[in-house]
This record gives C-alpha cells, structure tokens and sequence, in this order.
C-alpha cells in the first residue's frame, strides 16, 4: 500500500523495521498526535498498540479538546487578554501546586497545534462558542470559545480500515449502532411533531439502515469516534506504521537511542528508535494493583477509561527510573455511573454526564436520605462531593431521584426518554418506583423522616425557583445544562411525590491524573529531576498538568494533545540534520 490511500496491510512482527525514528507506545488521540507530529517532520514513526483498534479512551468519549487559547490570527490584544484570563483561570484552579511552566506551555501552544491539525491532517475542529468552563466562580472562567469539538466523519473513507475504531459504548448508540451527538438528541425527540426534526431523523435513520446492510454499526461519526477516524486517516495516509496486539517487552536507552524489544502473542524481536521514544498508552485505570495503590478506596473500584490503559507505559517509564507523580488530590479524574449486567454478562457502567442530573426535577442524596451537593455541577465535581461524603464515612451509597414525568421527558441513565420504561429496568433493580416518599425510602434502605422532609423542602424550593441550600441553577454552567424551557430556573422543578423513582449512582474515573513526572516539553523527568534523554510522556501516562483539578470540557484531550505535539518540538529540535533522515521510499502506511 503507498502512502497517500487507505487500505489494510497485514504483516507480522518480524518484518517491523529494524530502526524508525520515533517509537510511539499506545495509539490513542495523543499517541496519534504524536506520530502525525513527527511525520510532519519527515521522521519514521512507528506506534506499537496493545489492542487491535486505535482511539482507547478517546474513542469512547465526547471528544472535545479543552484549549485556552486565541484562535490562529486572532487580533494580538484580544489575544494577550484571552491568554491573561486564562492564566488566572488555571492558576485559581489547579491552586498552589500548579507549574507556570507548563501553563505558559499550554497557553503557548494550544494555537499551534489548532493550526498543525487543520493545516497537515484531517482533523477538524470547531470552537464551541457556548460551553461554560466548569469552576464558573473562579476569576477567568470563560462563558465559551475554550472548547473544540470535532466535526462528523464518515468512516465509510477508511473502507476495510473502519474496523480499527473502537466503538462507543453499546448504552451510548440507538438501534444497536447508531451513533447520535448531543445536537441529534433534541431532534429525534422532536420528530413525532416538527417537520425539521423528522427530516433529520429519517436521514439519519435511513443512513444507518444503509450501513448495517454491510456492517456491525453505523459509519457516522460523531464526537470521540470523529476525532479517533480523522487522526488515524490521516496517520495511515502520512505513512505512520502501526503495530497491533504487539506490546513493548523491553526498553533500554543509551544518550536518547532506545533499544527495544517487541513482543507479539507469536514472537519478539529487537528493533531500535534512533531519536526517541513517546509514552502514551493512557495511564493506569485498567490496572487493579496501580488502582489500589495510587487512587482513594472508594474510587478504585470502577473505570469508564478504556480498559486497555493497563498502565503499560508508565511501567516502561519506571523502569528507566522515571519519576511518578502522586499526589494529585485523588489521582484521578471523575465520573457518577449507574450500572446494569448487559444479557452478555458484562457490566455496563453508564455515565451520568449531564442529561439528568442537570435537568429541572431530579435530586441526589446520600444514604442519610439528605442531598449532598448541588446535582447540576460538572460530573467530576459531583463525584469529588461523593468522595468526600466516603471519606468522611458519612455515607457510601447514593441515589438521583425523580418522578415519571422526568423520565418521559428526558430518561434518567440508562433509560432513554420513555412514557414506560422496559420491564428489565425494574425487574434487574437498576430503576427502583415507588408511589410515596416512605416507599422509596424503605427500598433505598434510608430514613424515611428525612427523605420526605428533603423531597419537600426540594418542592417548596423548585416552586419558587431558587436552591437555597446548594445554589443549583445559579452558575452558568449549571443553566446551560438544565432546560431554558423551565422557569425561572432550569435546573429545578418539583417532583411528583406520588410516582417517584431512583437509581442507584457509584463513583467511577473517566481517566487518570497521577503519571510521569514532566517538564514542560513533556520530557520525562527520572528520579532526581533530571531529564531522561529522548524519553516523552503524553495523554494519561504524563502526570496531568492540572494536578486532579477539572476546569473544563476536554481537561484531558486538549493538554494531552497539545503535549505530544510539544513532545515532537523538542525531539526533533535536539535533532543534527544528520540524524534526521526524513521520508523513505521503504516507508508504507499501513498496519502491521
């Protein structure tokens, strides 16, 4: 295959090159950056992934890339002031432990990797004017403009090479494999009565009908599955080599060359990576001993990160004497699930990002049968008010309550919006009903007293729109997740306390903070502090930048992404023309 198409290459281990330039251990949205990056460069580049398909956790998620930046070519005083807010912003949120080094480093070159994307790849970004920053009552928080989401794609483009996309979550697509975004939702509910909104849903559904004509899902692409498919396009087409199912056995450095030993589930062989080496395989939420060790009892239970990031890279890391980071609050990165068995047998973890917990009518509480915290935060502070409440042992079971009508309208976790939701959300235990405060409270297993005087003093409240006790509805961020179609506020509403239902939420880490330890070229630090020649850490195995703290949507993509382009800078900065060799004949794009 040349360089240039899209196709599929299936070749062993043993006739992976004997040196590339740049080895590249993990192929999620930084890894893929990376390599990108240093083809761009004219370096050989090879990315070794333990799976058999690119995008982990990435390929999961919303995909929205959280950069404080001025577009490219904006005006230079609106820029520098965008910049000084941002700053202040990031300082007030990450506090006292945060590194002005790498802030500026983010502030430096969130721009350029906007325009090293748009210009030399495939990925298209749009900024998203309205989407609050998730502290709203820290100085600098922005209304909007710091969020970039990636447009649809057809993966249809990648022909045989679609295989390779890690599919959403089966609870986050319709009909078995359709993928929707969250501007699709309101028009599917939509279709029965607006004309525009059937039109929409009658594409879409007759694309999708399309598509299972020949395969297992849908080809539109939306969110984190858009942003995986562009980067591997374009990887694949700027002949960036992958190797699937092959992990790194060994790894062994002499003044920034990497002799290296891969391994296969049929062989091993040794290669070398003459210029350097770039962890990014994710971080650690699929390893149970990382995940005793580094996170709180109580969150190291349950991950909705790919569970692939076994922590693979930061182990190659440590075992160069690489420092690790570890005190970043509680290591990780958060988010409330509810769970169910799937009829395979595994266990879905649903994340209860902001369709309910948000939405004018539901409440949370813990087992004392009292709210806890205002419910319309964002997910990670709302599982840091569950980790507290944990830490404290004043509870460690908690629930959103709602009525019927709230479901009808908007669905409640797992249950989309539905006038009678299936049989099996009752039967499994996953939606608990009951028809009066002392019902539920008897199921949920807390005090009656104090669930209905919470119900009733949460109705006396929503009646007159405001939340006294935890100020929900009056961020921001908080309205622009409610429902502007309630007043006079939209994230409140009373219930009906005669058809009332909950389910059951744990806590569970979308990522983790806590990795190797970098500078601010995301140069790997070794135990003394010192750099460790041609050794780069990005996405989850570099020690998040934002020490546990969560300013906004895409606090993990954006820094990880920004990082291994920065990564790249550096290498091929340290680089003599001499030992950049640039693009070879015997280079093919493909996978391995």
């Amino acid at each position: 295959m040349t360089t240039g198409t899209v196709g599929k290459s299936k070749m062993t281990v043993e006739l992976l090159p004997e040196e590339v330039d740049v080895l590249i251990v993990g192929a999620g949205a930084a890894g893929m950056t990376a390599a990108l990056a240093c083809r761009a460069k004219g370096l050989t580049v090879l990315v070794v992934e333990a799976t058999d398909q690119v995008g982990g956790t990435t390929a999961t998620s919303a995909g929205t890339l959280w950069l404080p930046c001025a577009l490219p070519g904006a005006d230079s005083a609106l820029a520098q002031k965008l910049r000084s807010e941002a700053r202040t912003y990031l300082e007030e949120s990450i506090g006292p432990k945060a590194d002005p080094r790498k802030i500026e480093a983010l502030l430096d070159s969130g721009a350029d990797l906007l325009a090293f994307l748009h210009d030399k790849t495939e990925v298209r970004l749009d900024q998203v004017a309205v989407h609050p920053d998730y502290l709203q009552h820290l100085p600098g928080a922005s209304l909007g403009g710091r969020a970039f989401a990636p447009r649809e794609y057809d993966g249809r483009l990648l022909g045989n090479e679609f295989s390779r996309i890690r599919p959403p979550m089966p609870e986050f697509m319709v009909f078995g494999g359709m993928m929707v975004s969250k501007a699709d939702i309101p028009l599917l509910l939509a279709a029965h009565r607006e004309p525009r909104a059937l039109k929409h849903a009658m594409k879409l559904g007759l694309r999708y009908a399309a598509d299972r004509l020949s395969g297992r899902r849908g080809t539109r692409l939306v969110m984190g599955n858009a942003l995986v498919a562009q980067l591997f396009s374009s990887a694949l087409k700027s002949g960036v080599l992958f190797a699937f199912e092959t992990r790194v056995a060994q790894l062994s450095h002499d003044a920034g060359s990497f002799d290296v030993r891969v391994r296969s589930k049929q062989s091993e062989i040794a290669m070398r990576a003459r210029n350097g080496v770039i962890l990014a395989a994710g971080g650690f939420s699929g390893n149970t001993g990382l995940r005793e060790q580094w996170l709180p009892e109580h969150g190291a239970q349950r991950t909705v990160a790919h569970a692939g990031n076994d922590g693979g890279g930061i182990g190659l890391g440590m075992a160069l004497n690489a420092a690790v980071e570890v005190d970043h609050g509680s290591n990780a990165f958060w988010m409330p699930v509810s769970t169910l068995q799937r009829a395979d047998g595994s266990t879905a973890h649903f994340p209860h990002i902001a369709l309910d917990r948000a939405k004018p009518g539901s409440l949370a509480i813990d087992v004392s049968g009292r709210r806890f915290t205002n419910e319309a935060n964002s997910y990670h502070h709302f599982c840091e008010a569950m980790l507290a409440q944990m830490a404290d042992k004043s509870s460690n079971r908690f629930f959103l309550i709602a009525d019927m009508s709230f479901v009808r309208q908007y669905g409640i976790g797992l249950i989309r919006p539905t006038a009678r939701p299936a049989r099996r959300f009752t039967d499994s235990g996953y939606l608990l009903r009951a028809t009066s405060p002392q019902s539920l409270a008897e199921q949920l297993s807390v005090d009656s007293v104090a669930l209905e005087q919470t119900l009733i003093r949460y109705n006396e409240n929503a009646e007159r729109g405001v939340d006294p006790d935890f100020h929900r509805g009056e961020s921001a961020l908080n309205r622009h997740n409610g429902d502007a179609s309630t007043a006079p506020n939209p994230c409140l509403r009373a219930l009906d306390l005669d058809d009332l239902c909950a389910v059951e939420l744990t806590v569970a880490d979308l990522g983790t903070s806590a990795g190797l330890a970098t500078d601010d070229r995301a140069r790997v630090l070794d135990r003394s502090g010192l750099a460790i020649p041609g050794l780069y850490a990005c996405g989850n195995d570099m020690a998040s930048m934002m020490r546990g703290a969560y300013p906004g949507p895409g606090t993990t993509l954006g820094p990880g992404m920004t990082f291994a382009w920065r990564a790249v800078e550096d290498l091929s900065s340290s680089m003599t023309a001499s030992q950049c060799h640039g693009a070879r004949g015997s280079t093919t794009a493909g996978n391995l």
